[in-house]
């Protein structure tokens, strides 16, 4: 009873500390929010579409008509349909109701983890804690992005028990497709056939949808988000992926080095998926792993790691106080270290991206190898946990 106290006022005095740290990188991260105003806000693509206007087009041609708080639209075209009372407001409006909205994302997310890792209050409140605290989440904030939007609707697609909800979940997920690859391969591998007919319906209605506002003709509109993202400009080189390494590196050798990149990533994705598919996963251990490889074969900024939250809660059920401490080790790298370490400071991007890389393919080696071991040790009672192999 004694030790059980002093164990409980340890974790009080704990929480307090990071508590007063998260508040003070929260606030901080909101007042960014408004100083930056949110630039990567899809306000005004929201708006066009709104207004009868393709945004995608906008882009394509180069900004010619230079509307306010015009960014790039990379997205599926079902997003802009979801955020359209956005569009109804004014852009100062938008923008605290936005980072409103990204906050209390960031509770909800954690409270769907909790469920899906079955963490312990303690473990909860610490999570959120350092995901407050860290660098992506501030990003996250100053520039207004999509990250906790689908981090939300990821979590949703792995935590449902129904297909219907589940699809649905992953299906909104899709608007952000750069998350897309590597969890598409497993659904598929698995043979979820019926569960990725539900998400399929979601970016169709959703093209459907913007195709009735706009005049852009079907076909071309429906390949008008592909178009945008594979642009050179469309979106910046990534953090610590392969496919921004690969371009970089062969960009000054060969032709078609995006291409190249890219086809190598998709790629990898696929094999991976193929790899876990040979294995029956608990649906916390395959969420963690495909967030990961996620982040890992396709182009992210440092904003898209709050992911590694989910790599956060998988460490905190582990037993062993060892890997507990590599995992953990390793999202804080990528958390507090990495981002403060200037790419100028090391003389050569590429330095910086493959010291990125190798590190976050490393935890992804890790890890895996962390699953698939627990995975082929037979268990005496079967767990209530393992997702569903067929629809």
């Amino acid at each position: 009873m004694r030790n059980a106290l002093k164990l409980d006022r340890m974790q009080g005095a704990v929480l307090v500390l990071l508590s007063i740290a998260a508040l003070v990188s929260l606030f901080t991260g909101i007042r960014h929010a408004i100083e930056y105003r949110c630039h990567d806000l899809q306000w005004m693509g929201v708006r066009l579409v709104g207004q009868g206007i393709d945004p995608w087009q906008e882009e394509l041609a180069h900004f010619p008509h230079h509307y306010d708080h015009f960014v790039t639209p990379n997205y599926l075209h079902s997003l802009y349909l979801l955020l359209f009372p956005f569009g109804l407001l004014s852009f100062d409006s938008a923008e605290i109701v936005w980072t409103t909205t990204t906050v209390v994302l960031s509770i909800i997310c954690m409270l769907m983890l909790q469920s899906l890792f079955k963490l312990s209050r303690f473990h909860t409140l610490l999570a959120l804690c350092l995901l407050w605290m860290s660098s992506p989440f501030r990003v996250t904030l100053e520039v207004g992005q999509m990250s906790f939007f689908e981090l939300f609707f990821l979590t949703g697609a792995f935590l449902a028990t129904s297909t219907a909800l589940g699809g649905l979940s992953f299906g909104v997920s899709l608007a952000k497709y750069s998350f897309s690859p590597a969890a598409v391969m497993l659904f598929l591998f698995r043979g979820r056939l019926r569960f990725l007919l539900y998400a399929a319906a979601v970016p169709l209605v959703g093209l459907v949808g913007v195709w009735l506002l706009v005049k852009t003709p079907f076909l071309k509109l429906a390949l008008e988000p592909l178009a945008v993202s594979s642009s050179p400009t469309a979106v910046s080189p990534g953090f610590a992926d392969l496919m921004t390494l690969l371009e970089q590196t062969l960009k000054s050798h060969v032709p078609h080095a995006r291409q190249i990149a890219y086809a190598i990533g998709l790629f990898g994705s696929a094999a991976y998926a193929l790899l876990l598919s040979r294995f029956r996963l608990s649906r916390s251990a395959e969420f963690t792993l495909i967030s990961i490889a996620s982040l890992f074969f396709v182009k992210h900024l440092v904003y898209d790691y709050v992911f590694l939250v989910v790599l956060l809660c998988f460490a905190l059920t582990q037993e062993s106080r060892k890997i507990k401490g590599i995992l953990l080790g390793g999202v804080l790298t990528f958390w507090f270290l990495l981002p403060l370490l200037d790419r100028s400071s090391l003389h050569d991007t590429n330095t910086y991206l493959a010291t990125n890389c190798c590190l976050l393919a490393l935890l992804l080696i890790f890890t895996t190898y962390l699953v698939t071991r627990a995975a082929c040790v037979p268990s005496p009672v079967p767990s209530t946990e393992k997702l569903k192999t067929g629809s």
